[in-house]
Order: structure tokens, then sequence, then C-alpha cells
């Protein structure tokens, strides 16, 4: 005889989202920051979460039926490990009354990125886990894709999945990520376009800084109305107003690494190709690359302040030489630290 009791079923037949440390992010289509298990049902707390520290520790899927009371109930717990090492990033775990089928499990994306070391003129790596090409519409390297190193640079393939209105202002929030504790959550939203359909969705990334350089995270789909309820910083509402009204194509550059990260929708008119290692220095003709670096450089230590343009040469598609003046302002808002991104609009000479 099965007993149902609303409240500590209520739970039933959602998929939950957790992290690393068994933190709560999702139930269903509801969000949570990274807390307690404690927020869920009495049978997600008593018969799936013991399946759930199994998984943790064995990375290994598991689906049994389980006896609570007087009620069975079918359990799924599924890891979602990293592409580089296989290591544990996040589990999602359901469960249903025995014998009734699971509801489809939402894809997790999960990835993971390192960056070079200064001055190295190496590329920025990246890795994803088995379900990121399915989740970003991408084919995978081989048939049997089970994650890995994707070989893409991780700021041209942001550049081609964010939307027009997303790509600039996620400056503001790559900025918080890399100034953030060692191990400490971040939760990112965003607009994105599923590179096979072409469709338009809502996704929020949950990433940490691992190391001064590794970070590591998933992202699920989320409706567009919940992105677009996120609460989002000053800077980020400024760096999406700014780019909204420019008409000059911009881009945004990583002073550190003197990268390319994205560039505005307007950027395409000018034929300028940025190269697939999403170097800056390789874009510039040689007897302007110092000028134009050293403005980047000057602007990452002066956010917000104001400074003279200066002359620059982009080799466009064709191999000419297009002349634009590069104006540039450092993106970050923290007087504390020196900002990393530093937002440059180009008006053709």
């Amino acid at each position: 005889m099965t007993t149902r009791h609303p409240k500590r079923r209520r739970h039933e037949g959602q998929w939950l989202v957790v992290d690393e440390d068994s933190l709560l992010y999702a139930i269903g289509d509801v969000l949570y920051t990274g807390v307690s298990l404690n927020n869920a049902d009495l049978v997600v707390r008593k018969v799936v979460a013991p399946m759930m520290e199994r998984v943790r520790k064995t990375r290994v899927e598991q689906r049994e039926t389980v006896r609570f009371g007087y009620d069975a109930f079918d359990v799924r717990a599924k890891p979602a490990l990293g592409g580089r090492d296989g290591s544990l990033v996040a589990l999602q775990a359901c469960y249903v009354p025995a014998g009734e089928p699971f509801p489809p499990r939402p894809p997790i994306a999960v990835w993971e990125w390192e960056e070079p070391a200064p001055g190295s003129g190496e590329s920025l790596r990246q890795w994803w886990g088995e379900e990121a090409p399915r989740f970003y519409g991408v084919e995978p390297p081989s048939a049997d894709w089970a994650g890995g190193a994707t070989g893409l640079d991780p700021y041209r393939f942001m550049d081609g999945v964010l939307t027009d209105d997303s790509r600039v202002a996620i400056t503001a929030l790559m900025q918080d990520f890399r100034e953030a504790e060692i191990d400490e959550p971040m939760i990112m939203f965003m607009e994105q376009r599923h590179l096979a359909t072409r469709s338009l969705g809502g996704v929020r990334a949950v990433g940490r800084r691992k190391s001064g350089s590794y970070y590591v995270g998933f992202s699920a789909k989320v409706g567009l109305s919940q992105v677009r309820q996120a609460v989002s910083g000053p800077l980020m509402r400024q760096l999406g107003a700014f780019s909204a009204i420019v008409t000059d194509p911009l881009i945004v550059v990583d002073a550190v690494h003197e990268a390319v990260v994205v560039t505005s929708d307007d950027f395409a008119h000018l034929d300028v190709p940025v190269p697939a290692n999403s170097s800056l220095r390789a874009m510039v003709h040689m007897d302007h690359v110092d000028d134009v670096l050293g403005l980047v450089r000057y602007c990452a230590k002066h956010p917000g302040e104001r400074s003279r343009p200066v002359r620059g040469s982009l080799r466009t598609r064709s191999g000419a030489w297009l002349d634009v003046f590069v104006h540039a302002v450092g993106a970050g808002d923290k007087a504390r630290s020196v900002t990393k991104f530093v937002m440059c609009r180009l008006e053709v000479a």
C-alpha cells in the first residue's frame, strides 16, 4: 500500500542539481544559490541524499529501488564530470514512485579553462564534459566523445554563442570571476544561441576559481525570463547600456593575455577577423602594436579614466590594412584591484 504525503514528497519527479560540495542549485525549475539539501523534501534527504553521496565518491551513475516507510521509490543519480581529469563538478538526481518513468533529465555542460602564464604567448585551454557539445549545439570531436580537451579558444567560443545583448556585458561577470576567492562558488546568468538550431535560450553558469589561473563550472538551461530577472551589478548594466548606444565597433580585451575576449555586433562590419587564439597583437600592424597595447595596459591600471586615443591599423580578411583610432577604458569598478578587461571603441580613421 502506497501512502502519499504531499509535503514529504513535494519534489517527486523533479531533477535536482548540486555541485561538487553537494550544495543545491536547482530542483526542477526552481533555482537555488548553493544552499543545503535541507531545503529539499524528506524523501530527498532520507532516500536520495545517501545515493548522491555514493555517486560523489565513486563518480559512477547509480540507479536503485529504495523503500522508505510504506513506499518504494526508483532513484537515479548521475555525476557530471570534468573533461580534464574526470573530477566531479556537478551531480543530478531524481526519484519517482517505483515503476513510474523518470522525466527527461536536463543536460548539464561542464566546462573548465586554464589561463597561460602572462607573457608566455600560449593560448587559453578549454575542456568540456560529455554533454557540452549537445548543450551548445556543436559536433563532438568524436562519435564516442565522453569529455576532454575541446581544442577551442574559450574566448572565441564564448563570443560565438553569446547574444549581442550579453557579449560586452558579460565582461563584468568575468571580472568578478577573476577576482573571486579560491573555491568560492559564483553564479552567472547570460543569453546564448544554440549553434545548431540558432534558438535563443537562457543559461545559468555556476563556476569556481580553483587556482590563480584555473576555472571550473557547469551550465544549465533556464528560462529567458529568469535571466532577465536576475540581479546584475551596476557595471554589467553600464556595459550593456554603453554597447547598445555605441554604433562604432567594440572589442573587449584581456589586458593580461593581450587577447580579444568578445566583440560587439557592429565589429563584423569591419571585416577584420579575430585569430583563432584571440591574439590582439596578431591583428595590429607592427608599426602600431606598441601604441595599441600600451594604451590597453594603461587603461587596465587606471579603470574609468579617460585616455587619448591612439592610431592603429588592423588586418582585414583580404589582407589589407584598415586605419582606426583606438579609444579605450578599463572596465573594472573596484578600486582595490587592477582591472583585467579593457573596452576598446574602434573609430575608422
